[in-house]
């Protein structure tokens, strides 16, 4: 009896003891999925690759932080006002600040009012010497009357643009500091891949110190910005907004790769596409803007496009290479050496020319006065012409007239309708009077001549190099073309010199 008591304790205090097991393993199992829903952090549900990754993004944003600036600008515009109007709006009052009065109108004689308005902006940038030089972009400072800089400490200082330079959108500005000031380290831009982590920090819409992460999405060889034209921009997801503009987008190493400079948005918010300025190109002007306060770069003074198939074939050319000059500017350095539009560059000062960014990038990097041997083809003939080069400034540009219309029809050929451009017609096509040729009067949609880009109101000069000043002209040229070995026009569009191309596959 005694024996068959202690049978059954010890099966008793057994079960016992494996229910504790069984109820111990569920709770805290339960126990861990509390603990990750309330985001308590353990080790069972965070590996060591994501901490890691975290601690850097902290740690690149602790290294970073100070040496981010805030850059607010203000400039005071001066404002005609209509008559008879009232002289400010009150919802503008709320967002603008008005300085001054109207001129007072003298008896029996109106006078033009005028008020004054200031505009304030806002950007950032980054600290790049210890002396209290930040690089920023040329359009955050650009007019500025005032510009305060603001560090991450809350110190504010009064800057100074020393150096700058529209065709990057770069800009150095200067301040006194009055204590040892915490630079950033610029990294290596020509290094960087698509798919990398980048961090952004600046002050989108005045939140000062804002840091965002996201990875490089691509690197573009040209982007289009305010009719301006940037190259080699770096293309980012990482958050950036107005105000963001000249702040740094950084490495998970914590060097600088860029300058945040642009958005593409349709609502004015980031939509995760963004732009930066790839650090390489603004190290090498960052001498210049410092010491010269701009950067000097050669100017030839003309237009180009690349040479495709059917220009080669047509020029006469063995291969497709080189540019050709579409446009060249009167009184500037191709003119004043006897380029001439038509000419076809094949090399630049030695160096073998295939492409339009080539030829750009060289010459921008070629010393102002500096004479140069140019190798080019005319005639089907290779030529040498000494070119000595102007400088290059942001006031140097040349317009792309509006295009108008015309409605009067002479000829026809695959869809277009042509007729021969008279000096009266110079005004409504803003052209030169001198202008020869056949101005396309109508295009009908889908047709052959709306494939090949032509548009209403081009003048057609020649077609395949020979001319087609009259319409008897233009009848005997169009004859011989054959589309499937390809035509070429020589187009003047609203003032604006071009050549086009089209082959039939």
């Amino acid at each position: 009896m005694s024996s068959s008591n202690s049978v059954r304790k010890w099966f008793f205090w057994t079960v016992i003891c494996l229910g504790i097991v069984v109820l111990a393993f569920f709770f805290g199992k339960s126990q861990r999925k509390i603990d990750t829903s309330l985001g308590i952090r353990t080790t069972d549900t965070v590996s060591k690759e994501v901490l890691n990754l975290q601690d850097a993004f902290a740690n690149v944003a602790d290294e970073i932080k100070p040496t981010v600036v805030s850059i607010y600008t203000e400039q005071v515009i001066r404002q005609s006002l209509p008559f008879n109007f009232f002289y400010s709006d009150p919802f503008e009052d709320f967002f603008d600040q008005f300085f001054g009065r109207p001129s007072q109108p003298e008896r029996n004689q109106p006078q033009q009012r005028y008020s004054q308005k200031r505009v304030e902006g806002a950007g950032s940038g980054v600290i790049i010497d210890k002396d209290g030089y930040i690089l920023t972009n040329y359009h955050v400072v650009r007019n500025a009357e005032k510009i305060t800089v603001k560090l991450a400490n809350n110190k504010e200082y009064i800057g100074k643009v020393i150096g700058k330079d529209a065709k990057t959108d770069l800009a150095v500005v200067k301040i006194k500091p009055y204590g040892e000031l915490i630079i950033a380290k610029l990294g290596d831009s020509d290094k960087i891949r698509v798919g990398q982590w980048v961090i952004a920090i600046g002050s989108p819409f005045g939140l000062e110190q804002t840091v965002t992460v996201g990875i490089i999405s691509a690197k573009r060889q040209n982007i289009s910005v305010e009719g301006n034209v940037y190259r080699d921009f770096i293309q980012t997801d990482a958050s950036i907004n107005r105000g963001n503009s000249g702040g740094p987008l950084l490495n998970i190493f914590g060097e600088v790769v860029g300058i945040n400079t642009a958005i593409f948005s349709q609502s004015g918010g980031s939509v995760g596409v963004g732009f930066a300025i790839p650090i390489n190109r603004a190290k090498n002007i960052l001498d210049s803007l410092i010491t010269k306060g701009k950067v000097e770069r050669g100017f030839l003074g003309v237009k180009i496009e690349n040479v495709d198939e059917v220009f080669a074939k047509q020029s006469g050319l063995k291969e497709i290479s080189g540019v050709v000059l579409t446009d060249v500017i009167d009184g500037l350095s191709a003119d004043k050496a006897g380029l001439k539009r038509g000419d076809i560059i094949l090399e630049f000062n030695g160096k073998k020319i295939d492409s339009v960014e080539k030829l750009q990038d060289i010459v921008s990097a070629t010393e102002p006065n500096k004479k140069i041997n140019v190798i080019i083809w005319r005639d089907r003939t290779r030529k040498n012409v000494s070119v000595i080069l102007g400088e290059w400034t942001e006031e140097v540009s040349v317009s792309s007239p509006e295009q108008k219309n015309i409605k009067e029809q002479t000829a026809s050929w695959n869809g277009m309708s042509v007729k021969e451009f008279k000096s009266d017609m110079a005004r409504e096509l803003n052209v030169s009077p001198d202008e020869k040729g056949v101005v396309i009067i109508d295009i009908k949609a889908g047709s052959k001549a709306d494939e090949m880009g032509l548009y209403i109101g081009d003048i057609i000069r020649a077609i395949n190099n020979q001319r087609t000043i009259t319409i008897l002209e233009f009848e005997s040229v169009i004859k011989k073309v054959s589309l499937t070995e390809g035509v070429l026009f020589d187009i003047n569009r609203g003032g604006n010199l071009i050549y086009k191309t089209f082959v039939q596959n």
